[in-house]
């Protein structure tokens, strides 16, 4: 018996197909790329798939320490925002990096831990049916418990990104997608603004929490449009990942480190493993205990900005808006220029550049009894920091080998975490010890310290590259083909 395809359904596919279609040839023309091949289809997917994350993103987090503090929390607890999450990554991203290492395929795997840690923006529009006296440490709970999903799925759409988009196309690929990213985020972070102003106290942050949910869905929905590489194309990215590691002295035998898919180690067998493994990597080893200091003395003033600007300077959500609206203005900007300044001078030394402005901002604070002040110095530093954004996680793809990428993505996050959980805590004893104006200053001497971290490394792996022989901006993630400026 034929069974008949129903219209409806029909319909639905082709307004699909419709609206897929436009939008990646609109896409197409943003990137540069209308080419038909998978790599042109995922570069543009993965523009997209950005934008649909800090849509749902931008409807949640921008908010959650105003939030906090109308739910009258603590400084400890505000603290806690940062903190708490960077505990439960530290506890779950290695066990979960591993579990992810042994699905060939990560799409299915990671797609479900997004939306194991979405859901909790759907759980939080619950959290006014609770008492008030409650309310405060729910939500603390919740931001930290949303990240042992999240955590996970992190690291795996690290490491699955890191395998879809070759190489050679990274820089200017997630260039066009930090961009896109920052307009659209700019602006949900500005319209949320206004409606959670707009609406009564607490119904606007449930409505907002509800509707960051379905967003999530078509976030989610967008990520499993990406192709994955067929073996045969990550054995050949494989085989450049390795040369390029040989020439550098960042090479490991594969079975020096991983077991086989039939052994199971012990725990005290798989430490030494995985010791072994980390100690054959060094420019992944130096890269990351350079980033964990850097966070740390990047992070600390985050709990400070928060409490300043709500209890001191009288910030609403329309002003933290505004705040993030300078910040992601300044990035829009300066994320073509550093694209361009990564592909000449590498990604170390665009970091160590980049992030020499950012003492600034807590200095701003320190000095400032106005929002609008420290929104102008927002501009200016959210031009300058786009490069550390941008060469951040490009330098760590090209330091993590291509055959373990997930598991040691998830070593230098737990790494980087271990900070995330301390430099909260520190800067909400400055503030307890000091007052607001001296803890920023210290802050902000603390950061300018903090930059100078990957000039340090730069300048080890252009040596090491020297005696080596070989030419320093492979070393360095720069291009040798292209004479510097």
């Amino acid at each position: 018996m034929n069974s008949r395809p129903s219209r409806r359904t029909g319909l639905f596919d082709a307004l699909g197909a419709s609206w897929t279609s436009w939008v990646m040839n609109w896409l197409g023309r943003y990137t540069g790329r209308m080419d038909r091949t998978r790599d042109g289809r995922n570069i543009r997917l993965n523009v997209l798939h950005g934008v649909a994350s800090i849509l749902t993103l931008n409807m949640v987090q921008p908010f959650i320490g105003i939030l906090a503090v109308k739910y009258n929390a603590s400084n400890f607890q505000v603290g806690l925002l940062s903190s708490a999450p960077a505990v439960v990554s530290l506890i779950a991203m290695i066990p979960g990096a591993r579990y992810v290492d042994r699905f060939p395929r990560k799409k299915r795997i990671t797609a479900l831990f997004m939306l194991g840690h979405r859901v909790f923006y759907l759980l939080m529009a619950f959290i006014p049916f609770f008492t008030p006296d409650r309310r405060a440490a729910l939500l603390v709970g919740a931001i930290a418990i949303m990240n042992l999903p999240g955590a996970i799925s992190n690291v795996a759409w690290q490491a699955f990104v890191g395998g879809i988009i070759p190489p050679e196309m990274r820089a200017t690929a997630f260039a066009a997608r930090n961009r896109l990213m920052n307009v659209v985020g700019t602006v949900t972070v500005l319209a949320v603004g206004r409606v959670l102003d707009w609406l009564s106290f607490p119904l606007g942050y449930q409505v907002v929490f509800a509707g960051a949910f379905v967003m999530a869905l078509l976030e989610i929905w967008v990520f499993n449009h990406l192709s994955e590489p067929d073996p045969a194309q990550t054995a050949e990215w494989q085989a450049r990942s390795a040369a390029a590691a040989t020439a550098t002295g960042n090479s490991e035998p594969v079975s020096a480190t991983a077991a086989t898919p039939n052994e199971a180690p012990g725990l005290w067998s798989g430490l030494r493993q995985a010791a072994a493994g980390i100690m054959a990597h060094p420019r992944f080893l130096r890269y990351t205990a350079a980033s964990m200091l850097f966070y740390l003395m990047w992070q600390i003033p985050w709990p400070l900005f928060t409490l300043y600007q709500v209890r001191v300077l009288g910030a609403n959500n329309t002003w933290v808006s505004l705040l993030n609206l300078a910040n992601t203005g300044g990035s829009i900007v300066g994320y073509g220029f550093w694209a361009d300044f990564a592909d000449h001078h590498g990604h170390l030394r665009t970091l160590f550049v980049a992030s020499l402005g950012i003492f600034l901002v807590p200095l701003a604070y320190a000095f400032s009894h106005s929002l609008a002040m420290v929104a102008a110095v927002n501009l200016m530093t959210g031009a300058i920091f786009s490069g550390v954004n941008l060469s951040l996680f490009n330098y760590l793809l090209e330091v993590t080998p291509e055959h373990r990428r997930t598991t040691y993505i998830a070593y230098y996050n737990t790494t980087v975490n271990i900070a995330s959980i301390i430099a909260p805590l520190v800067g909400v004893a400055f503030l307890n010890w000091l007052d607001f104006k001296w803890a920023f200053i210290l802050c902000a001497a603390l950061r300018f310290i903090g930059s100078f971290i990957f000039d340090i490394v730069h300048r080890i792996e252009r040596a090491q590259a020297r005696r080596q022989g070989v030419p320093p901006a492979a070393a360095v993630g720069g291009s040798a083909a292209t004479p510097r400026a």
